[in-house]
């Protein structure tokens, strides 16, 4: 059993082959692992084909590869081979996907309307901002979370090769701060390895214990219900045309890639999709920055709340205006510097020019003194005679 659960890697991945594998051994009334593996072979395959059979009667044509190959991989760690060649084609042909639409903003808003229960309503904020897959939630704890400006991050399959960042708008933020700080005030102590969602308690001190996947299922599928959203829809087999908790993640799909200027490889990190884009997976290796800034780009289509998103819009316009005003003040007073420093430069080159002539003045009025002083020197020197002996003057 401990080789099953190590080749596989996703812990989500591990918990859903889990569970499928247990229905297989229930089906069949085995007790345990052990001794599911130590039954014969061709009993197994006996078992395998019937299995198949049953669940073309339960699930969907699309649905059924997954119980197979849970069953499988169990198989294939404890060295059992089937005639799995048979076994696939005892397997249904594949139809057309339903329940591929998505959830409107206006209908996650009439779901808020139908609770009064914080955590629900948190729970419909965070996986509406964030398009998480419903089975992360389960191992998502506080320490996955970070304030980034009014916004969180969250890491979701921490360590794993599946592991990736996505975000919660601000609105989502408010909503999850405030169902923290009901489950401290009711006295529990949240610490970094809390789970983000906790089961139902009586008492707040109470030891803390995760949200199961299919609790928090349960809690979307009875608000849909509550909600009448399923009164006008389309059913096709046992399928809606809109899934109850993947429809939240179909929604930030189409939000984030239909928002402009939003860079689409970007996009499918946000929704931890790794192949999607050829070479993406090895070669593109974002900052959480940079895939901030594209969600961003998306926040005021995902919020919820009309009076939060005109709000948001409100700012928004207000920031451009400001920075517009920012942008003609400084165009203006790069102007201003730039006809300032031309006149002043004018100013001093008029002065030099003026000093110039100047100098050239005094210089001219010099020569002429000096040319007459030259031509009349005998009388000077008569003069300056003249003075040194005053007696000559009588």
């Amino acid at each position: 059993m401990l080789i099953f659960e190590n080749t596989i890697k996703s812990p989500a991945s591990r918990k859903t082959y889990l569970y499928h594998l247990n229905k297989f051994m229930a089906f069949f009334n085995v007790k345990d692992y052990d001794g599911l593996a130590s039954l014969p072979q061709e009993k197994l395959q006996i078992m395998m084909e019937d299995y198949v059979m049953h669940l073309k009667k339960m699930v969907s044509p699309n649905a059924i590869n997954l119980p197979i190959a849970a069953v499988k991989a169990f198989l294939d760690c404890n060295d059992i081979e089937l005639r799995w060649s048979k076994i696939n084609r005892l397997k249904p042909a594949r139809v057309k996907k339903t329940g591929g639409e998505a959830w409107l903003t206006s209908e996650i808003s009439k779901m808020l309307t139908f609770t009064t229960e914080l955590r629900t309503k948190t729970l419909i904020h965070f996986i509406a901002s964030s398009g998480l897959r419903i089975g992360a939630l389960e191992d998502i704890k506080m320490k996955h979370i970070t304030q980034i400006e009014d916004c969180k991050s969250i890491l979701v399959y921490e360590g794993t090769n599946e592991e990736y960042v996505t975000f919660l708008t601000p609105e989502a933020s408010s909503m999850f701060d405030d169902y923290i700080q009901k489950r401290e005030s009711d006295g529990e102590r949240v610490t970094s390895e809390s789970p983000v969602f906790r089961s139902t308690y009586q008492l707040g001190f109470a030891k803390v214990k995760p949200s199961t996947t299919n609790s928090l299922k349960e809690i979307i599928r009875v608000l849909v219900l509550k909600s009448g959203l399923r009164i006008n829809q389309v059913m096709t087999g046992k399928r809606y045309n809109k899934q109850a908790d993947h429809g939240f993640r179909k929604r930030f799909n189409t939000v984030l890639k239909t928002t402009h200027g939003v860079n689409i490889s970007l996009a499918e990190k946000m929704m931890g999709h790794s192949v999607t884009v050829v070479m993406d997976n090895v070669y593109l290796v974002p900052t959480v920055e940079q895939l901030f800034d594209e969600f961003k780009k998306a926040v005021p289509s995902l919020t919820i709340s009309d009076d939060q998103r005109t709000k948001m819009e409100n700012l928004k316009l207000k920031q451009e205006k400001s920075d517009s005003a920012n942008t003609i003040d400084k165009l203006v007073k790069e102007k201003v510097e730039e006809y300032t420093s031309k006149f002043v430069k004018d100013l001093e080159k008029m002065m030099e020019d003026n000093a110039k002539k100047v100098s050239i003045k005094i210089e001219e009025k010099d020569l002429e003194l000096l040319r007459k002083i030259s031509e009349n020197s005998v009388e000077f020197k008569e003069l300056k005679e003249n003075y040194s002996h005053p007696e000559r003057m009588a």
